[in-house]
């Protein structure tokens, strides 16, 4: 199972400097597992967009500022792509 973790935020907001990690789960016939999820989402109409403090000359902008980025996120998880390209500049 793999899937795109909705951390890309994270990842938009720092601009690059901390990485949204692909999610990859092995299973493992001989032990059972139990997973929890917990989703933090954005209210729809907040702009997600890197912070101002970490652009600069020598790191520019990576990201063009999103609103509404679950919508994002399932479109794109629907074509098997990850939602943080629709934000790459």
């Amino acid at each position: 199972m793999i899937y795109d973790e909705l951390e890309c935020d994270t990842q938009i907001m720092s601009n690059g400097i901390f990485k949204s990690p692909i999610h990859r789960a092995v299973i493992n016939a001989e032990k059972e597992r139990f997973t929890v999820a917990m989703f933090c989402v954005p209210d729809s109409e907040k702009e997600i967009k890197p912070v101002d403090k970490l652009v600069n000359e020598s790191r520019p902008k990576l990201y063009r500022p999103i609103k509404n980025y679950v919508e994002i996120y399932f479109q794109y998880y629907q074509q098997g792509k990850r939602a943080i390209e629709a934000s790459k500049i």
